[in-house]
């Protein structure tokens, strides 16, 4: 038994995601305790998680949670957070802060600094989706620092992704470089294929966003190689939409159609409705581009449709602020956030 769960471990340790999950589903049909059945739904919920399969995730990391509570309260507040990065994916970004501040808070009380960091990342993320990109950058640098205190180098790592990823969005490309660079710098020393991937898929947005698209094609690159070789089917999805817009920005609208298409099958079946919303923006911008209105008017209408569904502010102003092809009124929202990024005309060069 001991064999199955280290390699389930390392099999997850190298990003080898669906060998990780028949190992774990094959520990879970086989004589458990209480606490191995625990520990294997939650490695098994990780895997779910990170595969873009959701509501087992979700499913697997309330059980786990159920059977914590009276063996590992601790361990019973990691599924917590897990629970609750499985429901920002899938366009619950409120329940989500919520657990994840009360998972916050208990830590604290427990001086779990590893609970701590790892949640102040989590809530990072989930402020920066939920559309306050300033409580996110404040729970990031807080994450940051706690990982630095601990000698944390996976958290160190994708802390340092994350906080990238917040800094393109507020308009310092230099600084979100530098973040992603060492990110992506780190990821390799630790052999991390997911991470690499991730990393270099940010690289990639930091050129598309400060205007170099060439330069960014090939981390886009890159980052759709390794991750299509481990099955990923999240990160992927959003690295196909960047790649989209990249190709869309260079006038190159085939290629652009493609990947929006490809992005928005992976987003349909992650149940990802930020990524659609997205991809069928991205489809509407070039029909509007081309001139061809009434084209670009029925991708609008479908995007807005799973907009005025979903919970997500930044979506939402998105889709309101393209009328007919032309840019209404979103300046101003990016400057009220903090941000630098100026989107004021066709095409649009979203985060």
């Amino acid at each position: 038994m001991p064999d199955l769960f280290e390699k389930a471990e390392k099999a997850r340790g190298k990003s080898q995601f669906e060998t990780a999950r028949r190992t774990y589903k094959t520990l879970l049909r086989s004589s458990l305790t209480q606490a191995e059945k625990a520990d294997a739904l939650l490695g098994l919920a990780d895997v779910e998680r990170i595969r873009g399969y959701f509501p087992d995730a979700l499913s697997h990391y309330r059980q786990a949670g159920q059977l914590f509570k009276n063996i590992d309260p601790t361990t019973q507040l990691d599924a917590q957070v897990g629970w609750a990065l499985s429901a920002r994916a899938s366009g619950q970004p409120w329940p989500a802060l919520k657990e994840l501040s009360k998972a916050l808070i208990q830590y604290k009380n427990q001086k779990d600094l590893q609970g701590e960091a790892f949640t102040r990342w989590a809530l990072g993320g989930t402020w920066r989706i939920a559309g306050d990109m300033k409580k996110g950058l404040k729970e990031l640098l807080f994450a940051l620092k706690l990982f630095k205190k601990i000698k944390d180098s996976e958290g160190l790592s994708y802390t340092c992704c994350a906080l990238g990823g917040i800094y393109r969005m507020l308009g310092q490309y230099d600084l979100s470089g530098r973040y992603y660079k060492e990110a992506n710098k780190r990821m390799r020393q630790r052999k991390d294929t997911f991470g690499i991937a991730y990393s270099y898929c940010g690289l990639g947005n930091v050129e598309r966003m400060a205007g170099r698209f060439k330069q960014a094609l090939p981390f886009y690159q890159k980052a759709e190689k390794l991750y299509s070789t481990i099955g990923d089917r999240v990160s992927y999805a959003y690295t196909l939409w960047s790649l989209g817009t990249t190709h869309k920005l260079l006038g190159q609208y085939t290629q652009s159609h493609r990947a929006f298409y490809k992005a928005d099958n992976l987003f349909k079946k992650t149940g990802d409705t930020r990524g659609r919303i997205y991809a069928l923006l991205g489809h509407a911008e070039i029909e509007f581009i081309k001139g061809h209105t009434n084209k670009g008017h029925q991708w609008w209408k479908t995007a807005k449709k799973v907009s005025d569904q979903s919970h997500y502010l930044w979506e939402k102003l998105h889709v309101n602020s393209i009328k007919g092809g032309i840019v209404h009124n979103l300046e101003k929202q990016y400057q009220k956030a903090g941000s630098q990024f100026h989107p004021i005309s066709l095409p649009i060069n979203w985060p």
